[in-house]
């Protein structure tokens, strides 16, 4: 069920989902708001009202985002052998840096994020990817191998990332910015 609130000054809608959880949880996917609530817990005015700040912020960054998006373009020559070949060079190349093995790199068309690694040592890579800048390509292979050292998003995690990339906010708030753009293709092509 589709809702309504106000945040500040920004309208915000929010999708109450029911399931078979324990807690409820909100997230945030691209300026619209989805609480994952147990069945018979019907508190989500509570919980929005309890995270007002939190959603005000990451809103706002979206908007912000958007706005820089008008003025990015998708690299739409590459092909898809090069991106390959850059992928796997970059691959060769940060996993010595981490010292890490890879069983398996895997491309897929992913709506919801960039990569991915598994406990099994594989590499889930978003197709749309190749779209992107190669700085950018680089930094979302390092941080899936980085997986391969420390699993969760927590702080060894993020030390991991910073001593190679101490601008690593700034290159997440990129992919965010590109992944609006990349949002209106996947759009097309639903």
């Amino acid at each position: 069920m589709i809702k309504k609130t106000k945040i500040n000054d920004i309208e915000v809608e929010y999708e109450v989902i029911h399931r078979n959880v324990k807690y409820a949880r909100l997230e945030i996917k691209t300026d619209k708001i989805r609480l994952i609530m147990p069945f018979n817990y019907n508190k989500d005015e509570e919980i929005i009202k309890n995270h007002e700040k939190w959603i005000y912020k990451k809103i706002s960054r979206i908007k912000a985002s958007q706005k820089e998006a008008d003025n990015k373009e998708l690299n739409l020559s590459r092909t898809n052998n090069e991106f390959r070949a850059m992928v796997s060079c970059f691959i060769e190349e940060l996993s010595k840096e981490l010292n890490v093995n890879i069983n398996n790199v895997y491309f897929k068309r992913m709506k919801t994020r960039w990569g991915s690694c598994s406990s099994k040592k594989n590499i889930n890579l978003n197709s749309y990817l190749m779209h992107l800048p190669s700085y950018l390509i680089e930094y979302v292979v390092y941080h899936e191998l980085a997986h391969l050292v420390e699993m969760g998003h927590n702080k060894k995690f993020w030390n991991i990332i910073s001593n190679k990339y101490p601008d690593y906010k700034t290159m997440e708030d990129e992919l965010l910015i590109y992944w609006l753009l990349v949002r209106k293709i996947i759009n097309k092509n639903d």
